[in-house]
């Protein structure tokens, strides 16, 4: 019987060993090497610790265990960490045929395509922070432009950490584009890496949306967006004022004689100054909320770390303290909602001062705390 053409093999160079062949190493760094290889004919990406002494493999395997669950279109896929790979202990992951966002961006691409790359790393950011995992290294050498779509792949998660643990170890992060938290080792959330965003930002918006950048970088994180979705829903309305400009505009020509145009005109000019008046006031409150708030709380915290250890209930004491910063707090949220224009504005500065108030009095309790044994102990 003459064997059918349609079963003869694709190829006779295919490897169906099971072994990695083809081992090339594409990039070194001071953390890490990554090797493309291939097995089954497919390529896969290999990342090794730079040294393999036992706290790089460490550290090898607790980023495969925090990116093992992610399963995202804009993040790299990972398979398995092996121990026995061409080049030793590696994490196995995807191969991505691509250049970096800083190599993209020499190229020069439209505005609509760096508009789309960078929605489409708010929502992988976004989902990371869901996922309880915080990235700590989004610069454009992280972020990875297919070549054939020009997707986003987040990669390089060598200095992530999730937000339970991330005081377990020493974070990592580069100059740029980490916060200023990150860098001298405080505490940190998911505002940490929406400052990296804003930097990321401003290289693929020279000069533009300032507003947007100046909430993300500001160097106190209580003065950011607190969370990647609030960033996201800023960028989403950040031509709304233009919009709604260029509607009446239209309007006024279509339908109206040129002296209603005129006067529509100028009515539209005066509602723009009005918007403007509105978020400069606002701006204004969020200044008064900031400012008075940090007073408050370092005038408790300075009041709860003077209490001398003689005294006879140091802890009911430095509550008491707790109380008068709640007390004034409350005084300074009554007069910004009593300046507010409408109750959306309203809305949302309570929103802003309970979340400001709500991390200054755990900081404050943490202080108390310290009192606690020297109440019970006299």
């Amino acid at each position: 019987m003459i064997e059918s053409e349609s079963f003869r093999p694709i190829s006779n160079e295919l490897d169906y060993s099971g072994q990695y062949t083809d081992v090339t190493l594409v990039r070194a760094t001071s953390h890490a090497r990554l090797y493309r290889m291939r097995r089954a004919g497919r390529l896969f990406m290999a990342k090794a610790p730079a040294s393999d002494d036992a706290r790089s493999l460490e550290l090898l395997k607790r980023e495969y265990e925090l990116t093992l669950g992610l399963s995202h279109p804009n993040i790299i896929h990972v398979y398995t960490y092996e121990s026995t790979t061409p080049v030793g202990p590696a994490i196995v992951m995807e191969y991505v045929e691509g250049i970096t966002l800083t190599e993209y961006l020499a190229e020069h691409p439209d505005k609509a395509s760096r508009v789309r790359i960078f929605e489409q790393l708010l929502e992988a950011t976004a989902y990371l922070h869901k996922a309880g995992v915080l990235h700590n290294d989004l610069k454009p050498d992280n972020i990875l432009i297919t070549r054939t779509n020009h997707d986003v792949r987040l990669i390089d998660f060598g200095f992530a950490d999730d937000d339970i643990h991330y005081m377990d170890r020493a974070l990592g992060g580069t100059r740029g584009f980490a916060s200023p938290e990150l860098i001298g080792q405080r505490s940190i959330d998911a505002r940490s890496d929406v400052y990296a965003l804003g930097h990321i930002m401003q290289q693929l918006f020279p000069g533009r949306y300032r507003r947007i950048v100046r909430r993300c970088i500001y160097p106190k994180s209580e003065r950011r967006y607190a969370h990647v979705e609030h960033l996201a829903q800023a960028w989403r309305h950040r031509n709304l004022l233009w919009q709604v400009a260029g509607a009446l505009m239209v309007l006024a020509m279509i339908s109206l004689p040129t002296l209603l145009y005129i006067h529509e005109r100028s009515e539209r000019i005066h509602y723009t100054s009005a918007i403007e008046r509105e978020q400069q006031l606002a701006d204004s409150l969020y200044r008064v909320i900031d400012e008075g708030y940090e007073q408050a709380y370092l005038s408790a915290l300075d009041s709860i770390q003077s209490i001398a250890p003689t005294a006879t209930e140091p802890y009911s004491e430095a509550l008491l303290m707790i109380g008068h910063f709640y007390q004034r707090t409350g005084e300074i949220k009554g007069e910004v909602l009593s300046a507010a224009t409408d109750k959306t504005m309203q809305g949302q500065l309570e929103s802003y001062s309970n979340h400001q108030y709500a991390s200054y009095q755990t900081q404050l309790v943490k202080a108390a705390e310290q009192w606690m044994t020297v109440q019970f102990d006299w």
